[in-house]
């Protein structure tokens, strides 16, 4: 069984003179990353192996701030999940190794909205800043994922 979880990075800035990839959290997305990483850390029956990120500035900043809800964990910062492509990001975590069973990946829609939709048994309409979902895979190899099972879906606003 492989365990995906989903959390998109934090609600930014558009108002900075940056790159994209530099643009920083607002306060609303600080606070609702902590909501949602509190509420994740209750939810989860497990602590994630694995936790990946887009080296974006956003997405970065959101993993921190979720690591300190949990035992220790090191990110690792990926190129490749700097993307918004459904299917980048399907074959990033299609080549996960598979000495784990679960991972926690840190990113940016429309990516992260299209996966949980096509991969989940549960069809969204968005998956909102500081949003998670966890997604079962029934299989041992991740370059095998198929359709999962959702199992949760949280929505800092609802928290």
């Amino acid at each position: 069984m492989k365990h995906l979880i989903l959390f998109r990075h934090a609600k930014s800035s558009w108002e900075q003179n940056v790159n994209d990839k530099q643009r920083d959290l607002l306060e609303i997305g600080v606070e609702r990353t902590r909501k949602s990483a509190a509420q994740l850390k209750v939810d989860l029956p497990f602590e994630p192996q694995n936790w990946f990120s887009s080296p974006a500035v956003r997405a970065r900043k959101t993993a921190e701030i979720a690591a300190e809800y949990f035992t220790s964990p090191s990110v690792q910062f990926d190129e490749d999940l700097y993307t918004f492509s459904f299917f980048d990001l399907l074959k990033t975590i299609k080549n996960f190794d598979n000495g784990f069973d679960s991972a926690i990946v840190f990113g940016h829609n429309e990516a992260f909205t299209e996966f949980v939709s096509r991969m989940g048994n549960q069809y969204i309409n968005n998956l909102p800043t500081s949003g998670i979902a966890w997604i079962e895979f029934d299989t041992d190899q991740w370059s095998l994922i198929e359709k999962g099972n959702t199992r949760l879906i949280i929505r800092p606003k609802n928290l």
